[in-house]
């Protein structure tokens, strides 16, 4: 059961309205990392889940959520409230003051359309947890990335509340998840396949002018990683796993090598002409 109060979770204020970033705001309102889309996404989730004790915690942020949409909604609306009379206020987004009456509407800020595709919902809690986790994340840098191009005080006091409870919420999912007492990597019932979960496989190799090489680290050294070069020219270990073998190929120039045989050179003049019988001909010559 939800119940409205005529009072916003925190306070308001815009000194100066300022169309173009209020456009910018409608991203938190229906864009992906938006407010209503975290409001559908824990509350539905919370619907399905059948742990009591979580259940609790996603209908609250949830239901927290739609309190932080109606103050991204209020910010919006007082910076978008000059297109409803402003000719050039209403320039800024000709489909917000036209179409919208220089309201808000349910769309992000380039005025597409909010849908349920947005939603991260599998109905397994701890793959669902990973989901909201990622996504108070990426909302927290789309409040940061607005804070930065925000010059009202009132806005930019409203969007560091709403910023800190996007830190709030992800404390919140990582000590469910973490209480849940699974190993990270035990994801659903079907184990994953032994030694092949070990192999990292080095697909891009080489290096470029703009300084990218292969690199090693946590990622793929140490522990029980096994690294694969260039798997595409590796032999399979065991075709059935998967798995491929580590030694055949060791440098990617070897892999070239394998791959690209000795080729003809070409004629300009047309056809090919093999290296091999240019040089014999250039020692009868002699």
């Amino acid at each position: 059961m939800y119940h409205h109060i005529k009072q916003l979770m925190y306070t308001v204020r815009v000194d100066k309205p300022d169309p173009r970033f209020g456009n910018m705001l409608l991203e938190q309102f229906g864009g992906a990392n938006g407010e209503l889309a975290a409001a559908m996404q824990y509350s539905i989730q919370g619907l399905n889940c059948e742990d009591p004790e979580r259940k609790d915690m996603l209908m609250d942020i949830g239901t927290e959520e739609l309190s932080h949409l109606e103050i991204v909604g209020t910010l919006a609306r007082m910076h978008l409230k000059p297109m409803k009379t402003d000719r050039k206020a209403a320039e800024a987004d000709p489909l917000i003051a036209i179409a919208g009456g220089g309201g808000v509407a349910l769309c992000n800020s380039m005025g597409d359309a909010w849908t349920a595709d947005y939603l991260k919902i599998t109905g397994e809690l701890d793959v669902d947890l990973r989901s909201n986790i990622a996504a108070e994340a990426r909302a927290k840098i789309v409040y940061e990335r607005l804070i930065n191009f925000c010059d009202d005080p009132g806005t930019k006091d409203a969007l560091q509340f709403l910023m800190t409870r996007e830190i709030t919420h992800m404390k919140a999912f990582t000590a469910a998840l973490e209480s849940m007492g699974k190993d990270r990597f035990t994801i659903g019932k079907i184990p994953p396949t032994p030694e092949l979960v070990d192999q990292y496989f080095n697909d891009s190799t080489g290096t470029n002018a703009e300084g990218d090489a292969d690199a090693r680290g946590p990622w793929n050294e140490g522990g029980n990683w096994e690294y694969v070069q260039a798997p595409a020219f590796q032999e399979f270990k065991s075709e059935k796993r998967g798995t491929r073998t580590t030694d055949s190929v060791t440098t990617l120039a070897e892999a070239i090598g394998e791959a690209n045989p000795a080729q003809p050179e070409r004629n300009p003049a047309g056809g090919a002409k093999h290296a091999g019988a240019k040089q014999a001909k250039g020692k009868k010559e002699n």
